[in-house]
């Protein structure tokens, strides 16, 4: 298993998976879907609103009710870089 996204939890297996900076260089922290062209595609989102992104999708693949993918969700997402940089401040 390679990396992840720090944001969202995505697995990043290829370079058009990694966000990238504003010079184009390779984020290799983050995904596309939530870092491009040097910032957070979302700035403002919150954790909750990111179990909120990904919880009816993940229970669907997953087969479980979407309340218990949330749950899930938010105990992945606690442990990301971009979730504990928020929770130091």
């Amino acid at each position: 298993m390679g990396p992840s996204c720090q944001s969202c939890g995505l697995p990043l297996m290829r370079p058009s998976d990694f966000g990238k900076e504003a010079n184009g260089v390779l984020k290799i922290d983050y995904c596309g879907y939530c870092y491009d062209k040097g910032r957070f595609t979302e700035p403002d989102l919150t954790i909750d609103q990111m179990a909120d992104k990904l919880a009816v999708p993940m229970a669907e693949k997953r087969g479980m009710p979407v309340e218990a993918a949330w749950a899930q969700a938010k105990e992945v997402l606690v442990r990301l870089k971009r979730w504990r940089a928020r929770e130091a401040k």
